[in-house]
C-alpha cells in the first residue's frame, strides 16, 4: 500500500495547512482530498510537490508492504 504520511509529516513540520496548500501553493480540492486518504495520484502531482517544496520523492510517499489475508 502506498501511503502519504512523509508528505503530511513534512506539512507539519513546515507548518503548511490544507487551507494553505490549496490557497497559497494552488493545489486542487480533490487532490488534497486524495492525499488525504491515500488514494490514487498521478506522478505529475508527485512532480508538483516535489517541485513547490523542494524535495525528494521519498519525502512524499512510502510504500507499506500489507499483510496477507489467510483464507480458511
Amino acid at each position: 500500500m502506498m501511503t502519504f504520511q512523509p508528505f503530511w509529516e513534512m506539512m507539519r513540520q513546515r507548518n503548511i495547512t490544507t487551507y494553505m496548500l490549496e490557497h497559497e501553493y494552488h493545489f486542487n480540492k480533490s487532490v488534497i482530498y486524495r492525499l488525504k486518504h491515500n488514494s490514487n495520484v498521478t506522478l505529475d502531482t508527485v512532480e508538483k510537490i516535489c517541485s513547490v517544496f523542494h524535495c525528494k520523492v521519498e519525502d512524499v510517499i512510502l510504500y507499506v508492504e500489507q499483510e496477507e489475508e489467510v483464507q480458511p
